[in-house]
């Protein structure tokens, strides 16, 4: 009997999936994470590891996994594995790959018919956890791709009933929909995010030296390393550029219209989106800060606020500004590449939604904003109210420099159709004490 099961489930399974990948070649060691999690593992049920793609979610955990002195029972799912026996056959067989023999206990039997009950199944799962020796740690990689409720309930049953010897570490792309908060609470719960994965500055500088082979100055290294906030794939694909490029610029400028980058933003981030989703990211690109309201000025919706939560959620490269979650801004490489895509797939669209931001901060009384957003909006009407609102009180609160650039982006024919822009450069010499200078810009008035 147990023989057929055994049988049974080898012809489901690919053995690829329960295989650690190997460690890449050009790779940065990181020592630190390392120890986090090896220490850490038995003091917590569940490590998540959450972060966008290209944060070195998998390269971490397989560099951990060849070098931990734990039982790693690897599993890697994909999105053929939203079947809930068909997710705990794989498991059970990570599991009789550290420790042979699990398959002729209950469980293996169970999930060895053609028809399982998981409600028999994962009782079995746990009461063979309490009988076998020593710890073991389930590794599931890509676990964002899992979508069915009834997997998500699964573990949860068993994340509520493990054993002190056993433990999950879950890494992928966006929060699953398990009671974090609860096994928060608990101090059950060990969690890796993006700030935590991205690289140190010394971890850029020694991939771009050691792993890349650029001889760059510091100075090229730490603006890259701003540049690119710690993201991974984004310092690959930047140094492939360069060294494809053979710069030693002291101060590259790496933007998402580069190529490699690009192209990889495209396919493993925006490809993958539902089209109401890509269409936000695309729209609101033009912002520098988010919030929702303003996201519902802009897109003509009014689900700004719940999208942004699906977007920090999915880690969608979104960066919370405060506390409460209410404004937040792309990672600059991400920002600027949605921008690119904007201008490629919607030209006409651009000035419009610059319209819309410039109206919606002039009503919440942001004029600094307002008025960037009205110049790119090619809005002098607009631009013209701003400053019938706000030169007078720039002038004498002495923001003199910040009137002058305001000044210095305006087209040329603004000051032709707008006189009040003309005065309010002469303003500024009278005020700064460039009187002939004044007199001349008055007299062209």
């Amino acid at each position: 009997m147990r023989e057929l099961a055994q049988v049974h489930m080898d012809t489901l399974l690919l053995a690829t999936k329960l295989q650690v990948p190997p460690q890449p070649h050009h790779v940065v060691h990181r020592a630190r994470l390392i120890e986090t999690l090896d220490s850490g593992i038995h003091h917590y049920k569940l490590i998540h590891i959450s972060a966008p793609a290209g944060f070195g979610k998998t390269t971490l955990l397989v560099q951990w996994t060849h070098s931990s002195r734990h039982l790693i029972a690897w599993l890697s799912v994909s999105e053929a594995d939203n079947d809930l026996q068909r997710f705990l056959r794989y498991l059970l067989a990570a599991w009789e790959k550290v420790q042979p023999g699990i398959m002729e206990r209950p469980v293996g039997l169970l999930l060895g018919g053609t028809s399982p009950d998981s409600t028999a199944v994962l009782p079995a799962f746990i009461n063979a956890a309490n009988e076998v020796p020593g710890h073991v740690v389930f590794v599931i990689d890509d676990y964002h791709l899992i979508e069915l409720p009834s997997i998500h309930q699964a573990l949860t049953f068993l994340l509520d009933h493990l054993p002190p010897s056993l433990h999950f570490v879950l890494a992928g792309r966006a929060e699953p929909p398990l009671p974090l908060a609860r096994y928060r609470a608990r101090g059950e719960l060990l969690e890796l995010r993006a700030d935590d994965l991205q690289f140190l500055l010394e971890e850029t500088t020694d991939f771009l030296k050691r792993q890349m082979q650029l001889d760059l100055p510091n100075e090229a290294a730490i603006a890259l390393h701003g540049q690119l906030e710690g993201w991974i794939a984004g310092l690959q694909l930047a140094a492939l550029t360069l060294r494809r490029h053979g710069t030693t610029a002291k101060n590259p400028l790496i933007t998402g219209k580069h190529r490699f980058i690009a192209d990889y933003l495209s396919e493993n981030v925006l490809a993958r989106l539902p089209d109401e989703l890509r269409r936000f990211l695309l729209q609101t690109s033009i912002l520098d800060r988010l919030c929702g309201s303003l996201c519902d000025a802009i897109t003509g919706k009014r689900d700004g606020q719940e999208t942004l939560k699906i977007l920090e959620r999915e880690n969608l490269f979104i960066v919370p500004l405060d506390d409460s979650r209410e404004w937040f801004r792309y990672h600059w490489l991400f920002g600027s590449f949605l921008q690119e895509e904007l201008m490629r797939l919607y030209p006409k669209e651009v000035v419009q939604l610059h319209r819309k931001a410039a109206r919606w901060y002039m009503a919440h009384d942001w004029p600094e904003e307002a008025f960037h957003h009205a110049i790119k909006g090619e809005d002098a009407e607009l631009g013209n109210q701003i400053g019938e609102h706000y030169f007078d009180i720039k002038l004498l609160s002495g923001e003199f420099t910040v009137l002058e650039h305001w000044l210095e982006l305006l087209p040329a024919q603004w000051y032709s159709d707008y006189p009040l822009i003309g005065l309010a450069q002469v303003s500024i010499y009278l005020f700064t004490g460039a009187f002939d200078e004044g007199v001349r810009n008055l007299d062209h008035v």
